[in-house]
């Protein structure tokens, strides 16, 4: 993942027109693709699934469907999700966050969650209601401090959020990737691809 983002070996970003906006720094599918294709020396199903897989677990992020977990080898844009957030971290999703989170966004949609998101803010009021004050102000202080950024910042910033809580917290009906394991396999043909995936997230934790 690292030498994915490198200046000298990696994908080459650019500025590209999302929306009413123009997000720096992302990348196509398409670009994903054959940068795996081509380092690794695998079929391109293979490096359609790894690089399906980076998305899946939220090491890449999409700019133009958020609520969409999958790499499409074409045009579609993505960005890479900061380090801090990479699932290799191994550091566990917070209650506090996360329901910082939909309050921030319960705030901005002037209370129009998606209905498990709803489930999930009334359950998160009960199970820490001791802090709910603290949970409330953080959440309009970041809000507040999210209008004040460029439109640009404001929109990958949304997709990133999104995407990493899709993952932590993963909707009813939807595969949870964190829950499933890098390391399970249901298809004998899928084997090489994730140990390759594998492999890649070991290589990303190392320091350079």
């Amino acid at each position: 993942m690292m030498e994915m983002q490198s200046p000298d070996t990696g994908i080459k970003t650019q500025t590209q027109p999302v929306m009413v906006t123009s997000i720096p720094h992302a990348v196509t599918g398409n670009d994903i693709m054959q940068w795996i294709l081509q380092r690794l020396k695998i079929t391109a199903e293979e490096a359609l699934h790894l690089g399906d897989l980076f998305v899946k677990y939220g090491y890449i992020y999409p700019l133009q469907e958020p609520k969409n977990l999958t790499l499409r080898a074409d045009g579609s844009l993505y960005r890479f999700q900061t380090p801090y957030f990479w699932p290799v971290q191994g550091w566990a999703a917070d209650d506090t966050d996360y329901a910082i989170y939909l309050a921030k966004k319960n705030i901005k949609r002037k209370g129009i969650l998606e209905e498990y998101e709803k489930e999930h803010y009334n359950m998160l009021n009960q199970k820490i209601n001791y802090k709910w004050d603290f949970v409330i102000m953080q959440a309009k202080e970041q809000y507040k401090a999210g209008k004040e950024r460029k439109k640009e910042d404001r929109y990958a910033l949304d997709c990133q959020e999104r995407a990493y809580w899709l993952v932590n917290r993963t909707p009813p009906g939807m595969l949870s990737a964190l829950e499933y394991g890098i390391d399970r396999v249901t298809d004998p043909n899928e084997s090489k691809v994730n140990q390759l995936f594998v492999s890649c997230v070991c290589c990303a934790a190392r320091p350079l």
